[in-house]
């Protein structure tokens, strides 16, 4: 628990502005992917990784010994590491040639039904890098919802990347107040930067505190992944209701932002002790 140099717009801009380095240049991390069905699922990128981890280069190494069999898995449920994604696109464009292996899915959000939506099928090369430069069928294939990073994984990385975390920890929003950040905040004047928003089905972080407006209400930054992915949400007023929420905590909703947050409704803010900007 220490002090942190970066606030979490910046790994916001990392991700997606202008996006990870590749060696065919910057691709934006701009999608959600959630394994959760009622989430949107990973369907996508299921068709991809079930083959593509132990298909073998010309060294026999497989991607999943090059990039790890965990960081695969953490990819696979949209909570994978930003040095990992770069690891399996640099695998993709030096071994072209295994593109052409197999054939994937490409899949929308996860049906109401929990069924799959399945808009195309084919060959990875075929369908993008023979269509396109390689950096804009990477980037095509985020679109598609091979990858991506769901609101869990954003935190987690954040952690990582600003050094609090040393390795990837997987945490349901709801245990967050247990287990990463416990101490409650209910006042309004003593929202700070790095504080941790909690629904019961999702987390974001407070970026920074512009003013306080009254007794209920701080004009705030907010950062998250949701629908359209990693996002600063900017300018967004935040306000106590008065009610009580998870684990006793004062509740709190958000109205306003640029853009619009995707998730409303109440939720509760809590702290990780010595962890500060």
């Amino acid at each position: 628990m220490a002090e942190s140099f970066f606030l979490p717009y910046e790994y916001v801009n990392h991700l997606t502005s202008p996006g990870l380095q590749t060696s065919a240049g910057p691709v934006r991390l701009s999608q959600y992917l959630c394994k959760d069905r009622g989430n949107g699922g990973n369907d996508s990128a299921t068709s991809l990784y079930k083959n593509f981890r132990w298909i073998k280069d010309a060294n026999g190494v497989t991607l999943n010994q090059h990039v790890g069999g965990l960081a695969i898995d953490l990819a696979l449920k949209g909570q994978g590491n930003d040095k990992a994604f770069v690891k399996i696109w640099n695998f993709m464009l030096k071994n072209k040639d295994l593109l052409d292996k197999y054939k994937v899915e490409v899949c929308g959000r996860a049906s109401k039904d929990g069924s799959k939506d399945v808009e195309a099928t084919g060959k990875i090369k075929k369908l993008y890098f023979d269509k396109m430069s390689d950096q804009a069928a990477l980037q095509k294939m985020v679109q598609d919802r091979f990858f991506g990073m769901d609101c869990i994984g954003f935190v987690a990385n954040f952690l990582i990347y600003t050094g609090e975390w040393d390795k990837y920890y997987g945490v349901s929003p709801k245990r967050y107040p247990e287990q990463v950040a416990k101490i409650n905040i209910d006042d309004i004047k003593e929202v700070r930067p790095l504080d941790f928003m909690v629904w019961n089905g999702h987390v974001a972080l407070v970026d920074w505190v512009w003013e306080q407006i009254d007794d209920k209400r701080a004009r705030i930054d907010m950062c998250q992944s949701s629908s359209g992915g990693p996002q600063c949400n900017e300018y967004v007023i935040l306000r106590r209701t008065g009610g009580k929420g998870l684990k006793g905590g004062m509740e709190f909703t958000i109205d306003g932002g640029t853009p619009a947050p995707p998730v409303r409704g109440h939720f509760t803010i809590w702290r990780r002790e010595g962890f500060w900007y």
